[in-house]
């Protein structure tokens, strides 16, 4: 199984001098298990991803399979500027969640509505198929398996397995403990924890965890409810999971390289104080991990 990276950044594309270590585009991860071509979100990076798979394969007839987190934008956006799509021939399957009021496949036309851009969904000449993830797929030899975060709307995480190793791609998501325990209630404390503890078991023994770590405790604090993780909380998570690895994702838009570098050692530090040999690193354009 090997990963490769090519957006990283969260919110909004950041692209300029004080991005270049860990890139300016949006969510988009590759993920590739013997020959098949697995996309984990569809960001502004998914663009150069596209060209590049156009430069690898020419002409060649391609299958891809895009698993959506959640349909933000900083997650979508890259999408109508996804070469293969154009392509005919090309077969590209999406998964993602349900709507809370429309449907999967709606909510991704109408990014594509003419109000918003010169292509619609219909028009793309590769055959697009949309499916709703609900249970766990079996593609080639890997396995993907979806689970719920906590985020406003609908939002997915998945873990990627090809029987040997696995790799959990979950981004934007927020503890459990501390949105519920705004109610104070003892019951909706003990929710939180049981819910916390339900993502630790997804995660467990994965090789990688791609964890979203937007902000530092002092940000979260001013941002609970928002639907993102303060570093603690991914560290924690990495840690009692006993995953291989850590990237940090997701990089919040007002987070320079330096910031960056300085939460990545943070995690680091916060490991080694929780007793873990989780290995961390920062997610970055072009990084590649190959999981052998």
């Amino acid at each position: 199984m090997k990963v490769r990276f090519w957006g990283t950044r969260g919110s909004i594309a950041t692209p300029g001098p004080a991005t270049l270590k860990y890139g300016g585009n949006t969510s988009c991860v590759e993920v590739r298990v013997d020959d098949t071509i697995f996309i984990f979100d569809a960001g502004t990076g998914l663009r150069q991803l596209g060209n590049q798979l156009l430069e690898e394969f020419g002409s060649t007839r391609l299958t891809i399979h895009l698993f959506i987190s959640h349909t933000h934008w900083d997650h979508i956006q890259g999408f109508p500027f996804f070469l293969p799509a154009y392509n005919e021939g090309n077969s590209i399957h999406i998964y993602g969640p349900s709507g809370q009021d429309k449907s999967f496949q709606k909510i991704l036309a109408i990014q594509m509505d003419a109000q918003y851009f010169p292509v619609s969904l219909g028009d793309m000449r590769s055959t697009v198929e949309i499916h709703e993830m609900g249970s766990p797929l079996t593609i080639g030899r890997a396995t993907v398996e979806p689970f719920f975060l906590n985020h406003p709307g609908m939002t997915l995480a998945y873990r990627v397995s090809d029987g040997s190793k696995s790799a959990v791609y979950a981004t934007d998501n927020e503890p459990y403990r501390y949105t519920l325990h705004k109610n104070s209630a003892k019951k909706q404390e003990d929710l939180g924890q049981f819910l916390d503890e339900q993502f630790i078991q997804f995660l467990q023994d994965a090789d990688l965890y791609i964890g979203e770590a937007q902000y530092t405790l002092d940000e979260y604090r001013k941002k609970i409810g928002w639907g993102h993780s303060p570093l603690e909380s991914v560290a924690e998570w990495a840690v009692r999971a006993k995953v291989k690895q850590l990237a940090l994702f997701h990089h919040d838009p007002a987070h320079d390289d330096a910031m960056v570098d300085t939460m990545v050692e943070h995690v680091q530090q916060l490991i080694k104080n929780l007793g873990g040999t989780v290995r961390c690193v920062g997610a970055r354009e072009g990084m590649e991990i190959d999981l052998k």
